[in-house]
């Protein structure tokens, strides 16, 4: 029995053809699956030896070939190779004209003289040669080769003309979901770059809130304890020097010079500070037996921090049998000063050193330990024991 579609008319077997090339439009991800797939099922129905797609260059001058349909054997090796100058030839002057070509008698024609040798060479008489016309412009052509001088029918040079145009309108397709993609990678880089600064504004903000927090407590306290001091206007002065410590540190604004130290240094420098301010509190220094290798750290504001502290200690538990002891301890990998003392204040002895403490030294200590790359800890203690301790952990490498 023969076959069904070897008997059905040719106007049939144009529209089976258009109709399955429209399906592979839908489906395809890329051109060239719908260019072949055209060029296999339009190339037998027009009686066509072979058949070629080329592509219009970003130039917008020459043509390359991106499918081909039974191109001579003996010459596939160079179609990759092929170009065609928009304005040459059938395939070009119907980019260039926008128009379909069609040659019926390639010899016939002395205008086309140059591409009498490649006839031969590939076996061809005729062509016809369409546009491919998408929205902004000629995109590409396609091409028909015929064995012999053949004149095609108006349903032909139609279907020609249909095929065209569904290819133009797959290279757009393809343009669209290029050009949505790079959108969609564009926005979606945006959206995670937006989100990180969205993150980093939030986190601005709540550093901002929890100073501000800060600064008005401490501000709140130093007006109610001014009234207070025995030497109002040293007290003044230390609350201004720590407010602005404090802000700058907070804004960014200190550049931290780092040099190699001894850490018993900075503690030494602090405790002797406060010796000629609270003669009455003794300070006791411990020392490791072994030798302390230096570290690397801002001298200035590691020795700065460290009057806050013993301040802090000797703010708390001044009195006249008060000791203060203050230690340098060496770990695997970190150092730590350590400042304990017993909680017993007594007025008199605390208006010697109430002038130099402020309401912002304890915000101001925690945020200089932090840019110093320390931490800056309270000793746990039960609620009704009076010993208390500070200990201040820097995980540093040390210099030999």
């Amino acid at each position: 029995m023969p076959d069904a579609r070897a008997v059905e008319p040719l106007a049939l077997r144009e529209l089976r053809a258009v109709r399955e090339i429209a399906h592979a439009f839908l489906v395809a991800d890329a051109p060239s699956d719908v260019y072949q797939f055209a060029l296999s099922r339009v190339t037998p129905l027009l009686g066509a030896a072979f058949s070629l797609i080329m592509q219009l260059g970003e130039d917008g001058e020459l043509l390359r070939p991106v499918a081909q349909h039974e191109w001579p054997t003996k010459h596939r090796h160079w179609i990759g190779a092929l170009r065609v100058r928009v304005g040459d030839g059938p395939s070009g002057v119907a980019v260039a004209e926008q128009r379909v070509v069609e040659i019926a008698d390639l010899f016939a024609e002395p205008s086309l003289h140059m591409w009498y040798e490649v006839a031969e060479e590939l076996g061809f008489r005729s062509i016809v040669a369409a546009p491919l016309i998408g929205a902004r412009g000629p995109v590409g052509a396609i091409a028909f080769y015929f064995t012999d001088a053949t004149q095609v029918t108006v349903e032909q040079g139609a279907l020609v003309r249909l095929v065209a145009d569904q290819l133009a309108a797959t290279a757009d397709k393809s343009v669209l979901i290029d050009e949505l993609r790079r959108a969609n990678a564009a926005l979606a880089e945006a959206n995670a770059e937006y989100e990180a600064q969205a993150a980093l504004l939030a986190a601005r903000q709540q550093s901002n809130e929890k100073f501000v927090e800060t600064l008005t407590t401490a501000l709140t306290s130093a007006l109610h304890d001014s009234s207070t001091r025995q030497d109002p206007v040293a007290g003044a002065a230390a609350i201004a020097r720590a407010a602005r410590e404090l802000v700058s540190i907070e804004r960014g604004a200190v550049v931290f010079d780092e040099s190699d130290t001894d850490p018993r240094t900075p503690l030494l420098d602090a405790v002797h500070h406060w010796r000629s301010r609270a003669r009455d509190v003794p300070i006791l220094i411990g020392e490791p037996t072994v030798l302390l290798p230096t570290m690397r750290t801002d001298v200035a504001w590691l020795t700065r921090l460290l009057e806050l502290v013993l301040g802090l200690a000797i703010t708390d538990g001044a009195t006249a049998e008060a000791l203060v002891h203050a230690d340098v301890e060496l770990g695997r990998g970190f150092v730590a000063h350590r400042v304990r003392w017993r909680a017993r204040k007594a007025d008199d002895v605390a208006r010697h050193v109430d002038s130099a403490m402020t309401p912002f030294d304890w915000p101001l200590a925690q945020a200089i330990a932090n840019r110093l790359g320390g931490e800056l800890q309270r000793d746990e203690v039960d609620a009704n024991d009076a010993d208390r301790g500070l200990t201040l952990i820097f995980p540093m490498e040390f210099a030999e």
